[in-house]
């Protein structure tokens, strides 16, 4: 019996032990980290409406505005050149992402500018050349529990769009 390669039954059972203590704390650390996931993901959303907004500005020759509305949501609309817009999008980011919302509570915004306003105050419209009128910057975020997930979409005059991540201390 001594020559017999293999493990014994106490051996499989302690293997088997570690395994699921190990699974059981991975699986408590993501939990937590879904929220941080779903601010990012709505920020990387807001982001894409706005890029993809700017880029049919470019390629139809026509405007696109991003139009924030009251509460958590926000339109993408087409200007129809007589003066009126077709909606083509309505996106309410509570209902997509559960426990994100539009705020911040960062004192600057990733340019250090004060008071960031959590969504802008009035529609970006994207031109055919490219650039934005009424450049702002959109801010989510969502409670982790211990604190806050805080993303920012910005959008700059000349039509570069970029998210940030707030740590508490400074954007990157």
């Amino acid at each position: 019996m001594q020559d017999r390669a293999g493990f014994t039954l106490i051996e499989v059972l302690v293997a088997a032990s570690m395994i699921g203590i190990v699974t059981l704390v991975a699986a408590t650390n993501f939990r937590a980290q879904i929220p941080t996931f779903r601010a990012r993901g709505a920020a990387m959303a807001i982001a894409g409406d706005i890029n993809q907004a700017r880029l049919s500005a470019v390629k139809e020759g026509v405007q696109y505005l991003y139009v924030p509305d009251a509460g958590t949501t926000y339109r993408v609309e087409r200007s129809d050149g007589l003066g009126g817009t077709e909606v083509l999008k309505t996106v309410d980011i509570a209902a997509e992402f559960p426990g994100v919302s539009f705020a911040t509570s960062a004192a600057k915004d990733p340019y250090g500018n004060d008071g960031p306003a959590p969504v802008p105050g009035v529609s970006m419209i994207f031109h055919s050349n490219g650039t934005v009128q009424n450049a702002a910057g959109v801010f989510v975020q969502a409670d982790t529990g211990e604190g806050t997930a805080e993303h920012a979409v910005t959008v700059t005059a000349a039509g570069r769009v970029r998210v940030w991540r707030y740590d508490g201390e400074s954007w990157s």
